[in-house]
């Protein structure tokens, strides 16, 4: 069982970038919501999910999670209040972005959009499992960044008792976490200042080791 659950990310995430670049970004999403990964090595409160080796937690805050790999800050929101209320959302593509697609597998949905940004910088957006990834990367490491955000957030694993269990003491309900995941663009403004305060993120002994994804 464990080796197909890993079969995603042991085939583009330890395989090297050879085989993920000729891989189209359609195929990267399909194989990784189809990949079932359900080992889980990182925990939060009402939630756990999978972190790819090679990857690093940063911050962890309500539900906001900074995480470092490749030199790239990744954000993770996880909407745990979107969740618990089952809120569903129909994403709509565009021709206007560098790639747009709506992810939809069995009863999950979600959507991945890129925006160009210029000089060579493209802001990566993707929602799946009512959970978010943004990260800004540079166009060669856009397939990787993909493939590491999805299988992420595919991993996600919610637990209904302990969420239960905050919205009934209005933990989840309080306007600090109030976050439309939904959203899009409107996002990147938020994104750019996070990166600002982790761009400096160089500490030698804490960057993590990437030799198997040369």
């Amino acid at each position: 069982m464990k080796k197909i659950v890993l079969l995603f990310v042991a085939l583009f995430l330890v395989s090297g970038c050879s085989s993920l670049q000729n891989e189209s970004l359609d195929s990267i999403l399909k194989m990784g919501v189809e990949s079932n990964i359900s080992i889980t090595n990182t925990y939060r409160t009402g939630y756990k999910y999978y972190l790819p080796k090679g990857m690093k937690n940063i911050t962890n805050q309500d539900y906001n999670e900074v995480i470092y790999s490749d030199q790239y800050p990744f954000y993770l929101y996880v909407d745990v209040v979107s969740y618990f209320n089952h809120v569903q959302y129909q994403y709509k593509e565009s021709n206007q972005y560098y790639f747009s697609r709506t992810i939809q597998y069995k009863d999950f949905y979600g959507y991945l959009q890129i925006k160009n940004l210029g000089n060579d910088k493209y802001f990566v957006e993707i929602m799946y499992n009512y959970a978010k990834i943004e990260v800004i990367v540079a166009e060669k490491d856009i397939k990787k960044s993909v493939a590491y955000a999805i299988a992420i957030l595919q991993s996600v694993t919610y637990n209904d008792t302990v969420l239960g269990s905050l919205m009934g003491d209005n933990v989840l309900n309080s306007n600090e976490l109030e976050f439309d995941i939904f959203e899009t663009a409107k996002s990147e403004s938020n994104y750019l200042e996070m990166v600002e305060q982790y761009d400096q993120y160089t500490d030698s002994n804490d960057v993590p080791d990437m030799d198997f994804i040369k």
